[in-house]
């Protein structure tokens, strides 16, 4: 596609007045103290030189598709850029500079902003009332709204920096200098033609250097399907609420919706209530008829903490094990198996989510092969119900408050506390004791990285049952391991979502067990023991209580390798052996080295956990030889084979 590109300056903006929109696939207004800054400093730098032209980079629009407005564009890339230099202009206006500067403002004098946006409207009602002196009156506590508070921050800065040039000893003229970003500061502006295939140009523009995230732009393209714009700025805001990964669930929707906390209740979130999460009416109903300020809105919200049993400090940090663009594909296949769509399994490359929803889009059309805005809905509205349960059923990396440092992060559940305050709800997040779950989740962690196939048909499990329980969950956590032994796992795990899967022979994994290789023996089958052993361990242990299933990725051998041991070992053929391995992180590896068993045995004590639970099991024998090796074996195997048998 051709683009056509102009340099144009904020005066030929003015007198062409074009008009910006900010389409939904943009992210919030994101430049801090230190961008801005700089590009002041820079600015007068320039000025103060008299550089004849300012180039600040290319920006991206297409011509919106609104006849009533023959000049607006859809800002592609820029949206950052035309922003600054908007808040510049407000605060000359604000400090009351008489410069040309603060003709970018308004679409035409005293008329209505430069800038509309397509489902952020408290954003559109923020700047407005910045010009008409109603912002400090409905927009109080502006600090802790997400989409506002670095707009509100910018505001400051520039206005001190302005302040500042004029107190200095090198002061400047802020009317010449206002004259001078108008004239001077030059954008690249790259034009779309006409009718351009707006799907073909995200993907030319994503692949180009700018920063489209591919979230954003699946988001515009299934957006674009739901007619009614109302309709779409709820579901965008459903999806905002879903796409912070490293953030809970509950935290994102009070930062998307607005709402009355003595009518929601920790259930609620289970699925999208459009008469308790309803954005539109609400923020129009709280911000603009009935004046209510934001703080006042804040007062009616909830507040979202991690509560820690021996820490002063509430610890909010989460991370995530998987992206958005993954959670989107677990999604799109719990979708599929949903509508009864056809049985191609979905590539699960993140990095390929457009085409990969380009690839299944027969999943959002009807009969007349039509994508629907009701499958969008369904869609949008599915994800919400998986976010719900992903946050409340599976593991995320946090803090481990048992821990003494305070970067050592564990894979932990969490659970909601409700508790109430005149007829108000408010949430926290406690941590969870260390369970069964929570260990078998680890081991199915480290063995699916990093697609995690296995949450696909958990989660999936989540949202047809209505009613859970751990021992529910661990057994459907059990099944889905047990058939995920080392292959192909997408295919598995898309034949157990669709139930049309088989339990793998045990007798040919024994088998497989019995046979020495070293090395070669896939890693999945020391995690499995691992959490087998940890499942019947004495929990009063002093050693176990701190013992976790980690990242490990190296294979030890007790009876070690070098020359001057192995010679001891009367059957060399155990030396490879299943019986004769344990799977330990490269540095646990190293610190045993080639040291004979006694010594590695002190090590292993002399530690305040256990490295691992099969090595304990190990350790626990007085000698280390031929005939120990086998009985450790078959006992671990039997281990195995009771747990399938059992199920």
């Amino acid at each position: 596609m051709n683009f056509i590109t102009n340099t144009i300056n904020i005066q030929s903006i003015v007198e062409k007045n074009f008009e910006f929109l900010i389409p939904v696939y943009q992210r919030p207004y994101v430049w801090d103290d230190t961008e801005i800054k700089k590009l002041l400093e820079d600015l007068k730098h320039n000025f103060e030189v008299n550089t004849t032209e300012y180039f600040v980079g290319n920006t991206y629009a297409i011509k919106s598709n609104n006849e009533n407005k023959p000049n607006q564009y859809e800002v592609i890339d820029g949206q950052q850029r035309f922003t600054t230099f908007w808040l510049i202009s407000l605060c000359f206006e604000l400090l009351n500079v008489k410069t040309k500067l603060t003709e970018y403002l308004r679409i035409e004098k005293n008329k209505d902003i430069r800038f509309d946006f397509d489902i952020r409207k408290e954003v559109y009602e923020y700047l407005k009332g910045q010009l008409d002196g109603s912002a400090h009156r409905r927009f109080e506590n502006v600090e802790k709204l997400e989409f506002l508070k670095n707009i509100a921050a910018g505001i400051e800065t520039i206005k001190g920096i302005l302040n500042s040039s004029t107190a200095s000893q090198n002061k400047i003229n802020l009317e010449a200098f206002g004259d001078y970003i108008y004239e001077k500061v030059m954008f690249v502006f790259n034009e779309a033609p006409e009718n351009t295939d707006l799907n073909a140009l995200f993907v030319a523009l994503g692949t180009s250097g700018i920063q489209l995230q591919q979230s954003d732009i699946l988001k515009a393209r299934l957006l674009d399907k739901i007619i009614e714009k109302d309709k779409r700025i709820i579901y965008a805001k459903i999806w905002e609420a879903c796409e912070n990964m490293n953030n809970y669930f509950e935290s994102n929707v009070k930062i998307s919706f607005p709402y009355d906390t003595s009518k929601v209740t920790e259930i609620d979130f289970k699925k999208y209530n459009a008469e308790k999460f309803n954005y539109n009416s609400d923020f129009e109903e709280l911000n603009i008829e009935k004046a209510i300020t934001i703080s006042e809105i804040i007062e009616l919200d909830t507040s979202v903490e991690i509560k820690t049993k021996n820490k002063s400090n509430s610890n909010t940090e989460c991370r995530s094990i998987i992206t958005f663009n993954l959670f989107l594909l677990h999604a799109l296949r719990i979708f599929k198996k949903q509508i009864h769509s056809n049985n191609d399994i979905i590539s699960m490359d993140s990095k390929k989510l457009l085409e990969i929803f380009d690839h299944e889009k027969q999943v959002f059309k009807n009969e007349n092969v039509e994508v629907t805005s009701k499958n969008v809905k369904d869609f949008f509205e599915l994800l919400w119900q998986i976010r719900y349960n992903f946050d409340k059923h599976i593991v995320k990396w946090l803090k481990d408050e048992d821990e003494s440092t305070d970067e050592d992060e564990k894979l932990l559940l969490s659970y909601i506390n409700t508790s109430k305050n005149n007829d108000k709800s408010y949430f926290s997040r406690s941590e969870k004791e260390f369970s069964s779950i929570q260990m078998l989740q680890s081991v199915l962690y480290f063995n699916n990285m990093p697609t995690q196939f296995w949450l696909t048909p958990f989660l999936s499990f989540l949202i047809e049952n209505h009613t859970v329980t751990d021992v529910s969950i661990l057994k459907e956590l059990e099944k889905i391991d047990n058939i995920m032994i080392p292959g192909n796992k997408k295919e598995m795990t898309w034949n157990i979502l669709n139930n049309q899967f088989l339990m793998p022979n045990f007798e040919k994994i024994a088998s497989d067990l019995n046979i020495s290789r070293g090395t070669s023996f896939d890693h999945y089958w020391f995690y499995k023991l691992e959490y087998l052993l940890w499942k019947n361990w004495d929990k009063n242990d002093p050693m176990f209580k701190k013992y976790r299933i980690t990242s490990k990725n190296s294979i030890e051998h007790v009876f070690p390798q070098n020359e001057e041991n192995k010679s001891k070992l009367l059957n060399m053929n155990y030396l490879d052996s299943f019986g004769n391995l344990a799977l330990l992180s490269v540095s646990q590896n190293s610190s045993y080295s080639n040291q004979d068993v006694n010594k590695k045995r002190i090590d292993f004590y002399n530690k305040s956990t256990f490295d691992s639970l099969k090595l304990a099991k190990i350790y626990s024998k007085d000698s280390w030889n031929s005939e120990e090796i086998k009985h450790h074996q078959e006992e671990m195997i039997l281990i195995l084979n009771d747990h399938y048998n059992n199920l």
